[in-house]
């Protein structure tokens, strides 16, 4: 695993984390980069970032926005007519592992897009879409024990969640219901000991933007997290080892 490249020497530096919602082109091949860290916002010229599969990349800033840590990220976004950048850019947030509130709604725009590929058959994006449920996205569903959602596939039946509001309120059972939000693992979960479930449907009525997991894939995809916990634990470890090594040197030289 690949945390640091030295293109030049770096005299102060400081660790962000950042979670990338999306990974695609923008105009002439520029990126879009949002940028918050704890509600502050850090205007540099450019951030080395290490990304969620890995990789670094040095990301040259182009543009700041002023954002409101109270308020919803994606919806301030949209309410600025930044759907284009959500759904064609870069954006960077450490809303990391990031439960959305009961007042907040819930927005995947890159888990929709590997939707979006995956569902036209691009099926080298399966892995990554794969670790982005396991590690990044948040959905909708319903909670209702007296009248458990399913939707059923000829004999087999899933258990319902979405990406987002819209999404939910296609469901004509779900329309005057509260949504509760939480991670893929606790859905996975929660179906993995349901005797009566065969899987899991992502929008079932989106047809470009829906995808059924059985309980097998669900297991694979729990592994897939606990892969990544380890790799972040030895991550963070490295990152420790090597300040530790820096502060003896600068005492040693001095």
């Amino acid at each position: 695993m690949k945390l640091f490249k030295k293109e030049s020497k770096i005299e102060k530096e400081e660790y962000f984390s950042f979670c990338v919602e999306g990974i695609y082109e923008h105009k002439n091949d520029e990126l879009f980069v949002l940028g918050i860290v704890d509600g502050i916002i850090q205007k540099l010229d450019s951030l080395f970032l290490i990304g969620p599969y890995g990789y670094e990349e040095k990301v040259e800033i182009q543009e700041w926005i002023e954002v409101d840590s109270k308020q919803n990220y994606y919806a301030l976004l949209i309410d600025q007519c930044f759907q284009e950048e959500i759904d064609q850019g870069y954006i960077f947030t450490n809303k990391n592992n990031h439960l959305a509130s009961s007042r907040e709604e819930v927005y995947n725009p890159y888990l929709q897009f590997l939707l979006d590929q995956v569902n036209c058959q691009h099926y080298d994006y399966l892995d990554i879409l794969f670790e982005q449920l396991a590690t990044r996205a948040y959905f909708l569903a319903v909670f209702d024990y007296q009248d458990f959602p399913i939707y059923q596939i000829n004999d087999k039946k899933y258990y319902p969640i979405y990406t987002s509001q819209l999404e939910m309120n296609k469901d004509q059972k779900c329309k005057n219901k509260k949504g509760s939000v939480y991670s893929f693992d606790d859905y996975s979960r929660m179906c993995l000991n349901q005797d009566k479930l065969d899987g899991i449907i992502i929008n079932p009525y989106h047809k470009e933007r829906s995808i059924v997991l059985n309980k097998d894939v669900i297991q694979h995809i729990r592994t897939i997290k606990e892969k990544n916990i380890k790799t972040y634990a030895k991550a963070k470890s490295y990152l420790k080892d090597r300040k530790r090594r820096q502060k003896y040197e600068i005492d040693y030289e001095s």
